[in-house]
């Protein structure tokens, strides 16, 4: 971690490269009713501009990624991690059979880059953006795709530029004083404001609710692939694990898989963890039973005492 990356970002304003996002492109008649019917958020109320955040999830409920959709004139824009841009191509390619939709890959041809940290606007309205205010909100900037869309948690933008243009960008923006922030330093922000990520904190084992990521969900939308799953864990009330943020009283910053005690006895394992300059602690996520999640009290992770996490950015 870079202390004058971590800085900036926390305080000013940051480029972080978004190298390899997954991005794909909807098209045709039937792409909002596919779509639709394959993510867990509602998609066809979307109009040209706006977005919103969505689950693609298998038959079982279980979550095979985390998308943004961008909602153009002529065609959706997702994007997702690096890691699931072949699973989500594939997951609505596979459900095309009578429908008229077109996917496109971008993700070789375009890239993108967040401008994050608590004066990302200022800065970007100065270079002369005409900013989105809705979160998902995107709007045409010079060739690029401005969104409202942060990578961290923290106030933040997505350019979406083509690949040949990407250094320009860059040049475009470090002239503005602009600081790069490097992915190991973004992490341990994103870590700060409690942002989780599929692949690192949750993924295809884990069920919605365990991953407590109900923002994603619209429970009104009508049917989707996974449905009955997520209601029929929302009827009963309770899952056996919940995703939660720890904070652990220690700068050593335990490894993947260790264990969180609760009570003398193991509740749960560290999924990711980072120590907090600002917090002087480490923060973790975790998987832990849900009898000791509401419980609360009495954790451990390596012989030091851990506690639940607030929501939003810790110090």
């Amino acid at each position: 971690m870079h202390l004058d990356a971590y800085e900036a970002l926390r305080n000013r304003a940051a480029l972080i490269p978004l190298d390899g996002r997954g991005l794909i492109r909807v098209s045709d008649e039937d792409r909002m009713r596919l779509l639709h019917a394959m993510c867990t958020n509602a998609i066809e109320q979307l109009k040209p501009g706006e977005g919103t955040k969505a689950l693609f999830l298998n038959d079982k409920g279980r979550i095979l990624a985390e998308i943004s959709v961008l909602c153009r004139h002529d065609d959706l824009l997702l994007d997702t991690e690096a890691a699931t841009r072949q699973a989500a191509y594939d997951h609505l390619d596979h459900y095309i059979i009578m429908d008229v939709v077109e996917l496109e890959d971008l993700s070789d041809t375009w890239h993108a880059l967040a401008v994050e940290g608590p004066a990302a606007a200022e800065l970007l309205s100065a270079m002369g953006a005409n900013l989105p205010e809705a979160e998902f909100a995107h709007r045409e900037w010079d060739g690029a795709l401005l969104a409202k869309v942060s990578y961290t948690g923290s106030p933040g933008y997505r350019l979406y530029v083509p690949a040949e243009f990407a250094g320009t960008w860059r040049e475009r923006l470090a002239a503005t004083g602009l600081a790069n922030c490097d992915m190991a330093t973004a992490e341990v922000v994103r870590l700060e404001y409690g942002r989780t990520r599929h692949g690192v904190e949750y993924g295809p084992q884990h069920l919605v609710h365990e991953a407590q990521l109900l923002d994603h969900v619209s429970f009104s939308k009508g049917c989707y692939l996974g449905q009955e799953i997520v209601e029929r864990v929302r009827s009963r009330g309770n899952v056996n694990r919940l995703l939660v943020r720890l904070v652990v009283d220690t700068t050593e910053v335990p490894s993947l898989e260790t264990p969180v005690m609760a009570g003398g006895a193991e509740g749960g394992k560290v999924l990711s963890a980072a120590l907090s300059p600002a917090l002087g602690k480490v923060i973790a996520w975790a998987l832990l039973r849900a009898e000791h999640v509401h419980a609360g009290l009495g954790l451990a992770i390596g012989g030091a005492s851990a506690s639940l996490a607030p929501a939003g950015r810790l110090a």
